[in-house]
C-alpha cells in the first residue's frame, strides 16, 4: 500500500516531465519566431540585390538605347531614331532582369539631344510578406546627336608570326581583324562620321613606317620609308621628335645579338633574305591618323603575321600617333570636344632587344621601357586601353594590366578568339560613350 509520502513524489515527477514537455514546446516556438527576422533579413537583402542587378541592367540598356539614336544617320527622322532606340533597348535588356520588370522606355528628343528614361518596377519576392510588393526601378541616359564630340584611336595590333596560331578554331589575326574592323565601322557608322579617326601601328619586330629623311639616321632626301627599331634610350619611352642627335633617330641598326631568338635576324624588311617576304608583302605598313576609313579597312584586311615581337616600338608609334607633335599631326590636346585613345594588343612577350641606358640592349630592357611608356601616356589626356590575347606570359600579362590607364576598365585579358571579339566591343562601347553620351 502506498504511503501518503509515495502519492507526493509521483505526483512531483508527474508535474516535472509536464513542465519539461511543455518547456521544449515553447522553446520550439520561441525559436520559430525568433527566425522570422532572419527569414525576413534574408529575404529583404535577396530583394535588394534583384533589385540592384535589374538597376544595372536597365541603365546599360538605356546607354545602349541612346547611344543607338544618336549615332544614327544625320538624315534619319525622330521616329527613326525611336525605333533605333527602341530596338536596342529591348535586345540589350532581353533575357535578363527584363522578363521580370514592366514598364518601357520613354524617349525625348531635346536641342540636339536624345533622352532615354525608364520609370517601372520590379515584383518581390519574400518582401511580399511584409507588404512590400514592388521595388522601383528607374534611369535615364542622354546622348548628344550625331556627336559634337570627336575621336582619335590608334590601334596597336601585334602581327608577330605567333598570330598565325589557331584559338577557338580561329586563326588569332583573322579573328583580330574582324573585331578591328567591326570597330571601325560601328565607330564610324559605316564611315559616314568623319569626326572619328584611325590610325593603325601593326608592329612585329619592327615598325614598317614613312618618316622625314631628317628623322631617320643616315637617310637622305626628303622622305624615307622602311623599317625601324626603337630609337635609343630615353628618346624610345616618349614622344619628343628627334633632334640632330644620333640617339634620337629612327632607322638604328640592328641589334648585334638577338639573344635566344636569333632567327628573327633572317625576317627582313623587304625579304630579300631566307624567307623571301617582308613587311610591304604583309602589307605591314604604318597608316597614320585619318579618316579614310575604307582605306583603314581595306589594309586591316590585306595584313597578315610577319617577323618577332617588339611591343614597346609599337606604343612607342601608337603614342606618336595620337600626339600633336611632329613627326604624324594629329588634333591637338587643347581641343576639348577631341578624345585620344590607343589600343594596344599582344599575344606574346618582347623578343626583340631594345636600347636602355647607356646604349644597352636587350630584352629586359624592352620591357622596362614598356612600362615607362605607359607610365609617361597615363600623365596625358590619352586612355591607353590593352588586350592579352591567348598570353602565356605571365610577367607581359601583369605588364599590360599595369599599362591601362584604369586595370579595372581598361585592361582586357583574352583567353582564346571569342573572348577577343568580346573584349573589342566592350572596347567599342566604351569608345563610344565617351563620345556620345552626355550624362
Amino acid at each position: 500500500m502506498k504511503t501518503r509520502f509515495d502519492r507526493i513524489i509521483k505526483a512531483s515527477t508527474s508535474l516535472t516531465f509536464r513542465f519539461r514537455r511543455d518547456e521544449r514546446g515553447v522553446l520550439a516556438l520561441m525559436l520559430a519566431l525568433s527566425a522570422v527576422p532572419f527569414f525576413l533579413a534574408a529575404g529583404v537583402a535577396l530583394d535588394a540585390f534583384r533589385a540592384g542587378s535589374a538597376r544595372a541592367e536597365v541603365q546599360a540598356s538605356l546607354d545602349a538605347a541612346a547611344l543607338a539614336a544618336a549615332a544614327a544617320s544625320p538624315s534619319a527622322t525622330e521616329d527613326q531614331r525611336r525605333k533605333l532606340a527602341e530596338d536596342a533597348f529591348a535586345v540589350n535588356i532581353a533575357g535578363k532582369m527584363g522578363d521580370k520588370i514592366d514598364g518601357s522606355p520613354v524617349i525625348e528628343f531635346n536641342n540636339g539631344e536624345v533622352t532615354v528614361s525608364y520609370d517601372g518596377s520590379l515584383p518581390t519576392t519574400i518582401m511580399k510578406i511584409g507588404g512590400f510588393d514592388n521595388l522601383k526601378i528607374s534611369g535615364s541616359s542622354t546622348a548628344t546627336m550625331r556627336a559634337p564630340q570627336k575621336a582619335e584611336i590608334a590601334l596597336v595590333l601585334d602581327y608577330s608570326l605567333s598570330m598565325n596560331e589557331t584559338s577557338a578554331g580561329q586563326t588569332k589575326y583573322v579573328t583580330m581583324k574582324n573585331a578591328a574592323i567591326d570597330m571601325v565601322n560601328g565607330l564610324t557608322k559605316d564611315g559616314s562620321n568623319s569626326d572619328v579617326r584611325f590610325a593603325l601601328v601593326p608592329f612585329s619586330h619592327n615598325v614598317y613606317a614613312t618618316l622625314p629623311s631628317s628623322q631617320v639616321l643616315d637617310a637622305s632626301g626628303t622622305t624615307w620609308t622602311g623599317c625601324t627599331f626603337d630609337r635609343q634610350y630615353p628618346f624610345n619611352t616618349g614622344v619628343t621628335p628627334p633632334t640632330g642627335t644620333a640617339g634620337s633617330k629612327w632607322g638604328q641598326p640592328a641589334p648585334a645579338s638577338y639573344g635566344s631568338y636569333a632567327a628573327q635576324q633572317n625576317y627582313h624588311c623587304d625579304g630579300h633574305f631566307h624567307d623571301g617576304n617582308g613587311f610591304a608583302a604583309h602589307h605591314l605598313k604604318l597608316r597614320e591618323m585619318s579618316s579614310d576609313h575604307s582605306a583603314m579597312i581595306s589594309q586591316i584586311n590585306a595584313m597578315s603575321p610577319y617577323g618577332y615581337t617588339h611591343i614597346s616600338l609599337g606604343l612607342e608609334f601608337g603614342w606618336h600617333m595620337v600626339d600633336p607633335g611632329q613627326p604624324y599631326a594629329a588634333r591637338d590636346f587643347d581641343d576639348p570636344k577631341n578624345k585620344k585613345f590607343i589600343v594596344l594588343l599582344t599575344d606574346g612577350k618582347q623578343t626583340t632587344p631594345a636600347f636602355g641606358p647607356g646604349s644597352s640592349r636587350n630584352l629586359s630592357m624592352g620591357e622596362d621601357n614598356l612600362e615607362t611608356l605607359c607610365e609617361n601616356i597615363r600623365g596625358t589626356n590619352i586612355t591607353l586601353i590593352t588586350i592579352a590575347f591567348a598570353l602565356a606570359d605571365a610577367d607581359t600579362e601583369n605588364r599590360l594590366n599595369g599599362c591601362a590607364t584604369n586595370p579595372a576598365k581598361h585592361f582586357f585579358k583574352a583567353e582564346d578568339s571569342n573572348d577577343l571579339t568580346k573584349a573589342f566591343e566592350e572596347i567599342q562601347n566604351q569608345i563610344a560613350s565617351a563620345i556620345y553620351l552626355s550624362r
